[in-house]
């Protein structure tokens, strides 16, 4: 910091530092350019501004469920927030840890309808985990501290802080607050033993790890002493290595027949960290209403909330799944027959799984590259070593949920939350988070063209994204709920786009566009070589979508 008189601007950015924080995302605008300016006269944290709200945003949840620091972004009062609400809301869905800072109206003029103001707290507070408005300076300290805290602890989330403008610039003398940080709960004794009981007496025991599920070896060791199969919730499928025995796939959108029959026919369900949302369970159809439900979650919120369970832990799910293993253990060895008729059945559903997940031949094409050939390229990018993929929300999704597998931890991130244009900007997040591996974002033409704008950013800024933009110049997703259920009238589903790599090297990024299925990998191998950010511009047929027999979830 400079030798001028430290402001709430400037703490604040110490307080950041005090976190552990690098980078803040941003835009700026008259409420926040204080801090800023804060940010200007120090090295510690890192700002980058972005060309719209919802892209910082997107970029602090990458940045976030990285595995790194906690991702901040920072905007301006009345439109900036609101532009900003689509990226909180669909962190606080997905249960990712950020913090939000507000830029507000001085509190002399509240309650006047003076310039943007908006009541940020109210406007927030339904699609955050806690909004808080800071109305002295001298409470900065004590109240970011807070924010953070409770950001990353629990059920993480969203959390957004108010500063108004008269806070900003106040005259402060106070130091930044230490770092804390609140541990996890372990398992209550009587509850493991009591699901340790059921889980032994099982024969159909099935295993479910949810976003909240944290180390998959302790999960792939429960499920070895139980011998029963894993499967994941709706894009998490990264959440333990595919090839291992006890993985039967991915539940959700997409899903295979035979990964929601394992969970419709148990009768012991064991979820960690699993929330039970709407597509992992097709609409709360697919756990049996017989089953005994053990349920550990670390949101005592979270448990009853859809299932009622047999067992409920409010625990952290590694710590409950290393404390089943040593109390199934001695139970399983009480009954090698049982033990033996649940490997054997596991064996069978994998077998079904493989074939099941077998890639179809890819059609002749003419002028397009077909999914089947783009999943094949997919498949290659997730076995290196290095290299971390970013799956956004287009029709092409189901195609990675099927067909690819990922053995690598943290190698695959996709957004359940549902808002489009998550993909390209929390890949840009992930890599500045992750420099030493290079981020594979795959996004729809739809999705890419809502924030295509800060493909600038990602030059300016040096962020090498290879961007895959599955072109088939739809709304796919759309197009296909009316191809299925609305006769086949079309409206408003078919774009005209330009080429995005032509696009790309406009910005003075590399940028290519591929219309064969045989330049498609070549393609990729050139742009990884690139020292900045690419765009592969993968052209397909305008009703290009789903695999073979799935269909579109049904509108309610």
């Amino acid at each position: 910091m400079s030798d001028q008189p430290r402001q709430g601007a400037d703490l604040v950015v110490e307080c950041l530092a005090a976190e552990d924080v690098t980078h803040v995302f941003g835009l700026p605008g008259t409420t926040v350019m204080d801090l800023i300016d804060a940010l200007a006269r120090q090295n510690a944290v890192r700002y980058l501004s972005t060309r719209h709200e919802q892209v910082a945003g997107f970029m602090a949840d990458g940045f976030s469920r990285a595995g790194g620091q906690l991702g901040v972004c920072l905007a301006s009062r009345g439109p900036g927030a609101a532009n900003l609400s689509v990226a909180v809301q669909n962190a606080h869905d997905e249960s990712i840890p950020m913090l939000v800072l507000i830029g507000q109206v001085p509190g002399s003029i509240t309650e006047r309808r003076s310039f943007e103001e908006m009541d940020v707290v109210s406007v927030f507070r339904s699609v955050c985990k806690w909004a808080v408005e800071i109305h002295q300076p001298d409470r900065i300290p004590e109240l970011l501290q807070r924010a953070v805290r409770t950001a990353i602890s629990g059920r993480p989330g969203p959390v957004v802080v108010s500063l108004p403008l008269d806070v900003l610039q106040a005259p402060v003398t106070q130091p930044p607050g230490p770092r804390a940080r609140v541990y996890p709960p372990a398992p209550h004794h009587d509850g493991i033993t009591e699901a340790a009981r059921l889980l032994a007496s099982a024969e159909r025991p099935v295993i479910i790890v949810g976003g909240g599920g944290g180390d998959a070896e302790a999960h792939l060791g429960l499920a070895e002493t139980a011998g029963a199969p894993l499967v994941t919730t709706w894009l998490r499928k990264n959440a333990v290595p595919n090839s291992h025995p006890a993985f039967l796939g991915a539940l959700g959108y997409g899903a295979h027949e035979v990964s929601d029959q394992i969970v419709r026919d148990a009768d012991v369900v064991v979820a960690l960290g699993c929330r039970f949302s709407e597509f992992t369970t097709k609409r709360w159809t697919i756990v049996p209403p017989a089953a005994d439900l053990v349920h550990v979650d670390i949101d005592p919120v979270e448990l009853g909330r859809v299932y009622p369970p047999r067992v409920a832990l409010v625990s952290d799910a590694v710590a409950a799944s290393r404390a089943l293993v040593a109390a199934l253990a001695p139970l399983s060895a009480e009954d090698p027959a049982r033990a033996a008729r649940r490997r054997a059945r596991r064996e069978a559903l994998r077998k079904e799984y493989d074939d099941a997940a077998v890639l179809p031949a890819a059609p002749h094409s003419s002028g397009t590259v077909s999914s089947v050939t783009l999943t094949r390229a997919v498949q290659e990018l997730a076995d290196r070593d290095g290299l971390v993929l970013v799956q956004d929300v287009h029709t092409f999704g189901p195609w990675i949920q099927r067909h690819v597998g990922f053995d690598r931890p943290r190698s695959y991130y996709g957004s359940a939350g549902g808002a489009m244009a998550w993909g390209f900007p929390a890949a840009m997040g992930i890599a500045l988070s992750r420099p030493e591996e290079r981020v594979v974002a795959l996004s729809g033409d739809g999705s890419f063209w809502m924030v295509a704008q800060d493909f600038e950013t990602c030059v300016r800024e040096h962020i090498p994204v290879v961007s895959l933009i599955v072109n088939n110049f739809a709304y796919g997703n759309t197009r296909d709920r009316q191809r299925f259920a609305h006769d086949e009238r079309y409206l408003g589903v078919f774009l005209d786009n330009p080429d995005f790599g032509a696009f790309a090297r406009m910005l003075g990024g590399h940028g290519t566009r591929v219309t064969r299925d045989a330049d498609l990998l070549p393609a990729i191998e050139d742009a990884l070589t690139q020292p900045g950010p690419s765009i592969i511009d993968i052209v397909q047929d305008p009703m290009e979508g789903l695999p073979a027999g799935l269909a579109p979830l049904k509108a309610r």
